[in-house]
């Protein structure tokens, strides 16, 4: 495993990093229940990522019950041994889109506090502020929650202090903005095979001392062997070219999925990459996947770039989600 220093924090962190998202009704019954054969299952899981060099786990409260498991998971290892990021403003998976998000100053501290206290942590190392595009004004953010989460970073129960955002130009709006330290950027789908939007930002975030944190380098399940989920919002092209990437991979003998997380996860643009693990297998395939490709597997890289995904010059799908959510607001 190799390690990356985010930013200028003293996070020294595995460039492939532990997303707890999946955990989201994971590990239960027919019943939904917690069975202790499947909590050991979670544990595992999590006993493998350490074994294999990776110390920085990512989740948030909009995961449902993934914070929860994640804090099992990690209850029998040492608080020094890995870094934990979570994130603030946004909430309840489970309940009407009106209720998704809060970015206000007194929830932003309840969140955090809710966090330190499941985890019985006496601090997170990064705590990030949760798809902020949604906010109804970014004043919001600048007036109560950067002052809520800096004003815990004084106390000492938070480290650093992140944003997440799909939108790249709001990222770099709110760090323009923000008379608040900003530590960390993450961002999700724009350092993949599909979508490399992301690396002409790069050097404006290393510029200003920001760590740049790549999630979903499989596109949310596009760049993988089954192809995308009917819920995906990519392009029909996009859809296509991912499907016609798997039948090439096939037909060489490769897995899209592993050349698609290798390409991200070693990227030089980014620091670290977030993916999903939901298995011990899926750890173990995901951290072999940064070792040194085969000639037959670089070569089936180089064709699906060149042949299939660059021609597309595909810049991802937008402000989509920020459309359909504020329709899902203006139906109630």
């Amino acid at each position: 495993m190799k390690y990356k220093r985010l930013g200028q924090t003293d996070i020294n962190a595995s460039i492939l990093a532990f997303g707890a998202s999946v955990f989201n009704n994971f590990f239960k019954d027919s019943n939904f229940n917690y069975s202790p054969e499947s909590l050991q299952d979670l544990k595992n899981i999590i006993n493998k990522a350490f074994e294999l060099g990776i110390n920085y786990f990512d989740v948030a409260p909009w995961y449902g019950n993934a914070q929860n498991l994640l804090a099992i998971g990690l209850k029998d290892h040492e608080r020094s041994s890995y870094y934990l990021a979570t994130k603030v403003g946004r909430y309840n998976v489970d309940k009407p889109p009106s209720e998704w998000f809060d970015f206000s100053y007194q929830r932003t501290i309840k969140s955090v506090e809710d966090s330190l206290k499941l985890f019985d942590t006496n601090y997170i190392d990064l705590i990030q502020i949760h798809d902020f595009e949604f906010a109804d004004d970014i004043q919001q953010i600048l007036n109560e929650t950067l002052p809520a989460l800096n004003e815990l970073r004084h106390k000492g129960k938070v480290r650093y202090i992140g944003i997440n955002s799909y939108l790249i130009d709001k990222l770099k709006e709110l760090i323009e903005l923000s008379p608040i330290k900003i530590d960390t950027a993450l961002t999700y789908t724009h350092l993949t095979l599909d979508d490399t939007s992301l690396i002409e930002f790069a050097d404006y975030f290393r510029n200003k001392g920001i760590g740049l944190i790549n999630s979903a380098p499989l596109s949310m399940g596009l760049l993988t062997e089954t192809g995308p989920p009917n819920w995906h919002r990519a392009p029909e092209k996009i859809r296509d070219a991912a499907i016609k990437a798997s039948q090439y991979c096939k037909s060489r003998g490769v897995s899209l999925s592993k050349l698609a997380l290798h390409f991200s996860a070693t990227n030089q643009n980014c620091d670290i990459t977030i993916v999903s693990m939901a298995s011990v297998k899926f750890v173990e395939e995901n951290v072999q996947a940064l070792d040194d490709l085969s000639e037959n597997e670089k070569s089936a890289l180089e064709y699906i770039r060149q042949n299939i995904f660059i021609p597309l010059n595909y810049k991802g799908y937008g402000d989509t989600e920020l459309k359909s959510y504020k329709k899902k607001l203006a139906k109630k």
